[in-house]
């Protein structure tokens, strides 16, 4: 695959890129490379609002290696997943942050509910939250400054159903929590992992202040949520 529009972001660290991408190259399964991809984050540093910008400022495309906030981290381990080369990475991660891959602030996914449902028109993902044990919500968001309040409705699987939905689950997909504010689609996000029949979270959190990974059940357990949205990674090759 040739990128369409290479795009340099300011603060790539190529060399750092260039060593992940040779460090997953023996998994071709597009999971497996995600579970390998996500394993060298952990540890390092969450940092919150690394990507700058805002309203009244030029967007500057931002692919920060060396920490992260927990949607910066899937974007970039999926991205990182889906390239062979730095500049594929780099192609795929303008893709998946900006609708129509088109770097401009108010074209950022910036609300969950918009990345979930433009990523699955570029292809990238496939949405696997749907029949009977899905609900709806419809909420209104108007939580960040300068973009125009709206109305997002989406469907979701109950936190109750937790075990049975996990029949679903593969290495690799996302998951997109969901909030019970009526003003918030999703106030977390974080990577699956399978390890000897457990479901493992890996996430960047505010708590511990790094890129962790931790038993499924007990992040869900310990925080408020509605339920959570499933997103199955798709490969582009």
């Amino acid at each position: 695959m040739t990128p369409k529009n290479i795009e340099a972001p300011v603060d790539l660290d190529v060399a750092e890129a260039e060593r992940i991408l040779r460090e997953a190259r023996p998994e071709i399964d597009l999971g497996a490379r995600i579970d390998k991809i996500s394993g060298l984050m952990l540890g390092r540093p969450y940092v919150e609002g690394s990507l700058g910008g805002g309203p009244e400022s030029a967007e500057e495309f931002r692919a920060p290696l060396g920490a992260f906030d927990c949607v910066t981290l899937i974007e970039t381990v999926l991205a990182l997943a889906l390239g062979r080369t730095s500049d594929e990475f780099v192609d795929f991660l303008r893709r998946i942050r900006y609708e129509d891959g088109e770097t401009d602030w108010r074209r950022r996914n910036h609300y969950m509910a918009d990345w979930a449902r433009n990523n699955a028109e570029e292809g990238f993902v496939k949405n696997l939250t749907g029949g009977t044990d899905a609900l709806e919500k419809t909420c209104t968001l108007n939580l960040i400054a300068g973009l125009p309040a709206k109305t997002a409705t989406f469907r979701y699987f109950p936190t109750q159903s937790h075990a049975k939905t996990s029949e679903l689950f593969a290495t690799g997909d996302l998951m997109l929590f969901v909030s019970t504010k009526e003003t918030l689609d999703v106030f977390h996000t974080g990577l699956l992992v399978e390890r000897e029949g457990r479901w493992l979270l890996r996430h960047a959190t505010r708590t511990a202040g790094a890129v962790v990974e931790e038993e499924l059940a007990e992040f869900m357990s310990r925080n408020e949520m509605a339920g959570f949205v499933l997103l199955r990674p798709l490969c582009r090759h």
